[in-house]
């Protein structure tokens, strides 16, 4: 064990800022993509609704798949950076690259070599998501023993995500409608945003090597099926990612389908959606005390049904959206998006390494990158159903596809599929809060469990 202080020591500023910071890039790139490339592939390289979402539901499931033996890889990694830093960097380059592949799509004759050109883009970006995130998210249990620390460490990865948020949702539409949209614009944005993400990756390495990290484990006689089984075994751990599963899901489809509301119900310009994401990051970062200091007081789970009202509440606000509503009322709504989204988020995120210490507890078995990877391979099939369910929907009402590289007029029978897309968060959410009404790891079970050492 490389430690950096005693197990319940508080994680420094530095430390937790610079940990948190990864996720900036990675919220930067899961962001762009969610919301500006299915209507990137539709509205400007013209790709029909159905096929865009398929082609992304094929990379996410891909990336699904991956993410397990990730998990298991970087368990048995040995290095003297420790068994999940190294990654950082690798899985950093390979994202900035392939973004600025998504986006910039050369013109081809033929349009199967087209669809091809754009799966092995999706492809080599969810292989890049996975090379970091999986490693990145294993490192929050070895970092800290604390139960309430893992809450303040999230603050901080939530924060960083409102961040990429800022960076991807708020600027990237600038950078798209100051350079006239249409291909070139998204070009250069993922230019832009491409260097950042490789930046903003290799400075979270530097500033997380004096991170506590858990030295490599011998190889223990569970081979990996049995070892993904035993996890699976873990009740809390089960019922998070039912929780995850079904908002990430109705999250995804809402994302997905904002750009489309605001510039074809709404009636306001795509440079319009950075604006709403200036108010909704921050809102999210501003939300953060708050969130911290109630689920002190009240518990992660009161939190969380707390959280999912106000979100649920402004998501449906929006089938009632037209061209007339002013933008105080626009931005009202960004903000309470923005409030809820910070406390799903936080309280989500902050169960994930309770649950992870739960396991070392009742097994005596290191399995973080194990349970990372399960973890994100449900955040990917939520978010790889999500836009192949808003694709079909668009489809099924009549949406045209552009045609020539220029957008089309849409019927009123094709709008609806939007408003459709805005009420399914509130649907999932009430899913989510049942399966957590099951959840019972509080912070007394966990002190109560016991630590067992296992032979390996």
């Amino acid at each position: 064990m490389n430690s950096s202080g005693p197990p319940a020591t508080p994680v420094s500023f530095r430390l937790a800022a610079g940990w948190g910071l990864g996720s900036l890039p990675m919220s930067a790139m899961f962001n762009a993509v969610s919301l500006l490339l299915l209507t990137f592939l539709i509205e400007h390289v013209g790709i029909a609704a159905i096929t865009a979402g398929l082609l992304i539901m094929v990379s996410k499931i891909y990336d699904a798949v991956t993410d397990p033996l990730m998990g298991v890889l970087t368990d048995r990694t040995k290095s003297r950076w420790g068994r999940r830093r190294p990654y950082l960097m690798l899985g950093g380059v390979l994202a900035g690259a392939s973004f600025i592949m998504l986006f910039t799509v050369p013109s081809f004759s033929s349009q199967s070599v087209l669809m091809i050109y754009v799966l092995a883009a999706l492809i080599l970006n969810a292989t890049a998501y996975t090379v970091f995130n999986v490693p990145y998210l294993t490192m929050p249990a070895e970092m800290t023993d604390n139960y309430h620390e893992r809450t303040t460490l999230m603050s901080y990865r939530v924060s960083a995500i409102a961040g990429g948020q800022l960076l991807s949702s708020v600027l990237g539409p600038v950078i798209i409608a100051y350079y006239g949209g249409g291909l070139f614009g998204h070009s250069v944005m993922s230019i832009v945003v491409g260097i950042a993400i490789i930046a903003i990756c290799a400075i979270c390495f530097w500033t997380t090597h004096d991170a506590r990290f858990t030295a490599h484990v011998a190889d223990h006689d569970f081979s990996f099926k049995e070892q993904l089984k035993t996890a699976l075994d873990n009740k809390p751990f089960f019922l998070l990612l039912m929780v995850k599963f079904t908002q990430l899901f109705g999250f995804s489809i809402f994302i997905a389908a904002l750009p489309l509301l605001f510039t074809r119900i709404l009636d306001v310009s795509y440079a319009y959606l950075g604006t709403y994401y200036l108010f909704q990051a921050g809102a999210v970062i501003a939300s953060q005390p708050m969130w911290v200091a109630l689920s002190r007081r009240y518990g992660k789970a009161a939190c969380y049904y707390m959280t999912s009202t106000i979100f649920a509440a402004a998501s449906l606000s929006w089938v009632l959206g037209t061209a007339d509503d002013p933008n105080w009322f626009i931005l009202a709504r960004a903000t309470a998006t923005g409030v809820g989204a910070g406390g799903l988020l936080l309280i989500g995120q902050s169960l994930l390494p309770d649950t992870i210490e739960y396991d070392f507890r009742r097994t005596g078995l290191r399995r973080e990158g194990i349970f990372a990877g399960v973890y994100t391979t449900v955040e990917k099939f939520s978010f790889a159903f999500g836009p192949a369910v808003l694709g079909f929907l668009l489809g099924t009402y009549g949406w045209v596809e552009a045609q020539g590289g220029q957008q089309m007029e849409q019927s009123a029978q094709a709008l609806k599929a939007i408003d459709v897309a805005m009420v399914v968060p509130t649907v999932t959410l009430v899913i989510s809060c049942l399966f957590l009404s099951r959840y019972s790891l509080s912070e007394s079970k966990l002190a109560e469990t016991t630590v067992v050492t296992k032979s390996t």
